[in-house]
C-alpha cells in the first residue's frame, strides 16, 4: 500500500485515533478499578471496627477484657481473613492484639495511640501493599479507645496485575482488527473516487461529451462528481467555442485575403495598364475592391482585438454619472439620416432624465450597433423603436424592429463570435459577426446583459438591462 495514498492516511489515522482511546481507557479503568477494590477494602475495615466497637468493645467494663479477647478471636478470625487488629488506650495499654496474617503478605505496623483523633482515619501504604483503620471510640463512662486494623492490599495488586495483563495482551489484537477493519471501510468508502478518477482518465479532447457518473449518496463524493461534471460542461462549451471561433475566424480573413490576393495578381499581369496614364477603368476597380476588402479586413482584426481586450480587462471603462436619455436621444439624432435613407422611422419613448454610471462612449457604441442593425435588417417603410424606461433590475434598453425575424433555434447564438444568420448578406452588407459579441461585453462589463427576443415575420427586440447607479460596478471596481 502507498503510504502516501489517502486510503493508507485515513487507515493510519483511524488506528492511531483508536489506539489513543484504548490506552486512555485503559488506564481510566486501571485507576477505577483499583480505586473500587481500596474503597471495598476500607468499606470491610470500616465495618468490622465499627462491629468491634459497638458489640463488644462498649460491654467491657461488664464482660471483661479477656471475654473481649475471646470473642474477637472466635467470630473474626483474624488471622485467616489476613486481618491485623490492635485495640490500644490513651496510656498505651493494648487491650487486644492480634497475630500477624497468615499468607504474610504484610507486617503489622508498630502504632501507638494517636492523639486528637476524633474521626476515622485511613491511610494506603502502597510500598507494604496494607491498608491501616484507625477507629477511635469513647465508652459512655468517659473512657476512650482506638482499635487499628491493618488489611492485607495484596489481592488488589494480583488484581489490578491481572486486568493489565489482559489490557496489554487484548491490545495488539484489537489495533489488528481495527487496521483491517479500517482499510476495508476506507477501501470501500474510497471506491468512488477510484471511479471517478477511471472515469475522468478516459476524458480528453476528443470525447468531451463523456460524463462522471453522478450516484445519489448525498455526500461529499456527489457534489465533487457534480462539480466535476459541471466544470466538463464548461470545458466542453469552451472547447466547441474555441473550434467554431477558429473555424469563423479563418473563414472571415480568408474571404478578403483570397479578393486580395487575386486582384494584386490581375493588376499585376496587366502591366500595360500599370504603366499607362491614367489608368484604365478596370485597373481602378480592381484597386477600389482591393482596398474595400484590406479595410474590411482591417475592421475584423480591430473588432477582434477590442474584443480580446474587453474580455481580458485591457480596457477599463470609464464609470462617470452621466444622463442615458440624453445620450439615446443624440445618438437617435445622429442615425435619423441613415434611417431615412433606407425609407425607415425611427421612434423613440424615453424615460426623461434616466442618470446612470458607466462609460458613456461604450454604452454609445451598443446603442449604434443595435440601431445600426436595425437599419441594415429592415425592410423600407417600416419603423424601429427605441424605448428607455426603469425597471426593477435597473434600466431596461429596447430596440425593437418590424423586419423578418430570426429562427428561435439561432437567438441563443446570436452574440458567438464571427456568428451570422445569413453570411452572404451581412458579408454584402459589411457585417463581420463581432458587434454583437462587444455589445454583450461590454454590457457585462457594467454588470447588466443584453438578451434577444425574435419571432419569424414579427421582427426582433434587442434589450439591453443596466443596473442602478448605487449597485453598479465596473471592471471589478466598485464605483465611487
Amino acid at each position: 500500500m502507498n503510504p502516501r495514498s489517502i486510503r493508507f492516511r485515513l487507515a493510519a489515522y483511524q488506528v492511531c485515533l483508536l489506539a489513543a482511546v484504548l490506552i486512555a481507557f485503559s488506564l481510566a479503568a486501571f485507576w477505577g478499578f483499583r480505586r473500587h477494590l481500596t474503597h471495598s477494602v476500607e468499606a470491610q475495615c470500616a465495618n468490622l471496627t465499627r462491629q468491634i466497637a459497638e458489640s463488644l468493645l462498649a460491654n467491657v467494663h461488664v464482660s471483661g477484657v479477656d471475654y473481649l479477647r475471646d470473642e474477637v478471636q472466635e467470630h473474626y478470625d483474624l488471622e485467616t481473613n489476613n486481618l491485623f487488629v490492635r485495640i490500644v488506650q490513651p496510656n498505651g495499654t493494648v487491650v487486644y492484639e492480634s497475630g500477624e496474617p497468615r499468607d504474610r503478605s504484610f507486617s503489622p505496623p508498630r502504632m501507638s495511640f494517636l492523639p486528637n483523633l476524633k474521626e476515622p482515619k485511613v491511610e494506603v501504604d502502597a510500598s507494604h501493599r496494607r491498608l491501616v483503620f484507625v477507629r477511635p471510640y469513647r465508652l459512655p463512662q468517659g473512657e476512650f479507645y482506638q482499635i487499628q486494623m491493618v488489611a492485607s492490599l495484596q489481592p488488589v495488586h494480583t488484581s489490578l496485575q491481572g486486568l493489565w495483563q489482559v489490557q496489554v495482551l487484548l491490545f495488539p489484537f484489537a489495533l489488528l482488527i481495527s487496521a483491517s477493519g479500517s482499510a476495508v471501510l476506507v477501501s470501500r468508502s474510497l471506491n468512488p473516487i477510484r471511479q471517478v478518477i477511471a472515469t475522468a482518465q478516459k476524458i480528453n479532447s476528443g470525447n468531451l461529451r463523456q460524463r462522471l457518473v453522478e450516484a445519489s449518496s448525498g455526500d461529499e463524493i456527489q457534489e465533487l462528481t457534480r462539480t466535476l461534471n459541471q466544470m466538463l460542461d464548461g470545458l466542453e462549451a469552451s472547447f466547441k467555442q474555441m473550434i467554431q471561433f477558429t473555424a469563423d475566424a479563418s473563414h472571415e480573413l480568408r474571404t478578403p485575403l483570397t479578393v486580395i490576393r487575386g486582384n494584386l495578381e490581375l493588376v499585376l499581369q496587366n502591366k500595360m495598364a500599370l504603366d499607362s496614364y491614367p489608368k484604365t477603368a478596370e485597373v481602378q476597380e480592381t484597386l477600389a475592391q482591393t482596398l474595400e476588402e484590406a479595410e474590411r479586413l482591417s475592421k475584423t482584426v480591430s473588432q477582434l482585438m477590442e474584443l480580446t481586450q474587453l474580455d481580458s480587462g485591457e480596457i477599463q471603462l470609464e464609470h462617470e454619472v452621466f444622463d442615458l436619455t440624453e445620450l439615446v436621444a443624440t445618438t437617435a439624432d445622429q442615425m435619423k439620416l441613415l434611417a431615412e435613407d433606407n425609407q425607415i422611422q425611427l421612434e423613440m419613448l424615453l424615460s426623461p432624465q434616466v442618470k446612470v454610471q458607466g462609460d458613456r462612449y461604450r454604452l454609445k457604441q451598443v446603442l449604434l450597433n443595435l440601431i445600426d442593425n436595425a437599419i441594415k435588417y429592415c425592410p423600407a417603410g417600416t419603423r424601429i423603436q427605441i424605448r428607455l424606461a426603469p425597471a426593477d433590475s435597473g434600466y431596461v434598453l429596447e430596440v425593437k424592429d418590424n423586419g423578418p425575424g430570426i429562427p428561435s433555434g439561432e437567438i441563443q447564438r446570436l452574440f458567438d463570435r464571427f456568428y451570422r444568420i445569413d453570411k452572404a448578406r451581412s458579408r454584402e452588407i459589411g457585417g463581420s459577426g463581432l458587434g454583437l459579441s462587444i455589445c454583450k461585453s461590454i454590457c457585462e462589463g457594467h454588470g447588466g446583459r443584453i438578451e434577444a427576443e425574435s419571432a419569424l415575420g414579427r421582427g426582433s427586440t434587442f434589450r439591453v438591462t443596466l443596473p442602478p447607479t448605487t449597485t453598479l460596478a465596473l471592471s471589478g471596481k466598485e464605483a465611487p
